[in-house]
């Protein structure tokens, strides 16, 4: 593979990548495989990250939705860095002074992210106001302060601590997709060295994941809320089970009802755990108690959340419709977890094959 460096920056010759090194990756089964059978375990440690994540997002912007679009811009550059073959580290990523994204428009945005029109358009003109972005015609300016308010410091740290625990999963259940478990300090290293490629991925995962918990609770906020409810219930259920979780027969179920298995024990068992109170809701999700409070009631009147005798909230047993609702959009958002995690493992197996950044 030839290639040409300066700072900091790689450029990847297209005619010779295809035959070296693979731009797109296909999702592993046995890694599917193994993460189902063990989806409990992943979950629960997913979902610990992206509390935290949920937590520095809205410390960030105060608005997830808002957060949410600065982050669909700021994937835009990625992508373009990739079609455009280049791959660039964390750090010069984020020392770029401007970036410009060329004709989007707000119904390309409200599509994609299922916003309505005139919230993005609000939301975009109080970015514009911040100073994190600039509109300009049909072309949207990426300001320092938008790489700096979304520069995810923490968010690698834990996605490479989440990825380092997956990696013992997997290399102890099949060594032929991993040899043995990497230390999240080396995953964090990677991480940080082809920043733009592996976030591509990342956020091609996690951007939908977004839009589909939008769509079901409503607004991000009812999700980070219910989301609190259910990893305390998860976690607290795997406690009182001492972490067995659920025994599949792996001959008779598919993943997706391995899957449906899972959910289904876990809302079904609410009532035989300690609930989570509103201000500990707040102080884990960052959301101002009197958000919590309101949405809290607002989950409830859906019918997802309960209370427990303590007066302590839980999630409930869904009805048959909002639980297939709940499902559909849970399942989608687990299998491109798992996808991103099989393409990952991927890219690191092929580290030694990525142009290297000074």
């Amino acid at each position: 593979m030839s290639e040409t460096k300066k700072d900091n920056v790689t450029r990847i010759r297209p005619s010779n990548t295809s035959s070296s090194f693979p731009l797109q990756f296909t999702q592993n089964s046995d890694i599917e495989n193994i993460l189902v059978n063990n989806m409990s375990f992943v979950a629960n440690h997913w979902f610990r990250f992206q509390s935290e994540w949920t937590y520095n997002a809205y410390k960030t912007l105060k608005d997830l939705d808002k957060y949410l679009i600065l982050i669909y811009l700021i994937q835009k550059t990625f992508k373009h860095y990739s079609d455009m073959f280049l791959i660039i580290s964390e750090e010069s990523i984020y020392n770029q002074e401007k970036f410009e994204i060329e004709k989007i428009n707000l119904i390309e945005i409200s599509e994609e992210l299922n916003i309505a029109k005139e919230t993005v358009r609000r939301k975009i003109n109080e970015l514009n106001n911040s100073g994190i972005i600039e509109r300009s015609g049909k072309k949207i300016i990426l300001h320092t302060e938008a790489f700096a308010k979304q520069r995810p410091y923490k968010t690698i740290r834990l996605l490479a601590n989440f990825l380092s625990v997956i990696s013992r999963i997997l290399s102890e259940e099949n060594r032929n997709i991993i040899n043995s478990p990497v230390q999240s300090k080396e995953l964090e290293n990677f991480i940080k060295s082809n920043f733009t490629l592996v976030w591509k991925f990342y956020f091609r995962a996690q951007i939908p994941n977004l839009v589909d918990w939008r769509n079901f609770y409503g607004d991000l906020e009812s999700w980070a809320v219910a989301g609190t409810v259910l990893t305390n219930q998860m976690h607290k259920i795997r406690d009182k089970y001492k972490g067995k979780g659920v025994i599949f027969d792996s001959d008779k179920l598919s993943n997706d009802e391995k899957f449906k298995k899972v959910y289904e024990t876990a809302l079904s068992k609410g009532n035989e755990i300690t609930g989570v109170n509103a201000s500990s809701i707040s102080e884990i999700s960052g959301i101002p108690r009197a958000t919590v409070i309101r949405k809290l009631k607002l989950g409830m009147k859906m019918g997802v959340l309960d209370k427990d005798k303590n007066q302590l909230y839980i999630m409930k047993k869904l009805k048959v419709v909002k639980l297939k609702q709940f499902f559909d959009a849970g399942k989608s958002v687990q299998f491109r977890i798992y996808n991103f995690i099989g393409t990952f493992f991927d890219l690191y197996n092929n580290r030694d094959k990525i142009p290297k950044s000074k």
